[in-house]
């Protein structure tokens, strides 16, 4: 009697714990969709109904040419477990965030300042971002490997038009208005950023005064002699940190 007893207390222990995990997720949810949302009294929308080239414009200020599934992962430095799912967009010029509203046809930017990490779904593939002090200014950058060692992505987009000039002879310029990005890597560790170039050489002095990551880096390298390009870069980063 006394065995049954103690586990029905077990089990309704059990239950109460769970009730009021599920209760603390649906908290955390509601908080950050009241956060997200908080810039909606300020009648921040704007019309948003696509995000492909006008005309003849060559690249795009976005990251999709369509509505991805964003995700929060960190905010308020706490890790987000059941996050609220909205139809986004990233603003790579402006690094901001699009939020796509109810009303068909609109959107706003949300109050992003308190949100550490997200990820962003398209076609079944996740673009990871974290937010980053870089030169003093916080943006957000994608992140292409984690963990000990992080290495992130930083975007800008600078916009050129058309400049098409006919002199009979010779002809220089585009004809075409155009979005050009640009892109710089870091290597984090302890939040702080190290800029590298995607080169052999660059990454192993970024990691040189660390024996066990520099090891790690020449035995990824010598194992490796493709071409050093992004792919490469991430893999090595999570050869370090293994």
């Amino acid at each position: 009697m006394k065995k049954v007893t103690l586990s029905l207390l077990a089990l309704f222990t059990a239950v109460l714990s769970l009730s009021a995990q599920d209760s603390a997720n649906r908290i955390q949810t509601t908080h950050i969709a009241n956060i997200l949302d908080n810039y909606r009294s300020l009648n921040n929308y704007f019309t948003a109904t696509g995000f492909r080239p006008v005309g003849n414009t060559v690249g795009s200020p976005y990251l999709y040419d369509d509505w991805g599934r964003l995700s929060i992962d960190s905010m308020e430095n706490k890790p987000v477990k059941h996050s609220m799912v909205y139809d986004a967009n990233l603003d790579l010029e402006k690094n901001t965030l699009i939020i796509r509203a109810a009303s068909e046809g609109k959107a706003y930017t949300p109050e992003s300042r308190y949100i550490q990490a997200f990820h962003l779904v398209k076609n079944d593939v996740a673009a990871h971002f974290v937010n980053v002090d870089i030169d003093g200014r916080l943006q957000f950058v994608q992140q292409l490997a984690a963990g000990k060692y992080s290495l992130v992505k930083a975007v800008k987009v600078k916009f050129e038009r058309a400049n098409f000039v006919d002199k009979g002879v010779t002809q220089t310029g585009h004809n075409y208005d155009e979005y050009k990005r640009s892109y710089t890597y870091f290597l984090l560790k302890d939040g702080i950023p190290t800029k590298v170039s995607l080169k052999r050489k660059s990454f192993l002095s970024a990691v040189e005064k660390d024996p066990a990551a520099a090891a790690a880096a020449k035995k990824f390298l010598d194992s490796n002699d493709a071409s050093f390009d992004e792919q490469t870069a991430a893999g090595l980063v999570n050869a370090i940190n293994q």
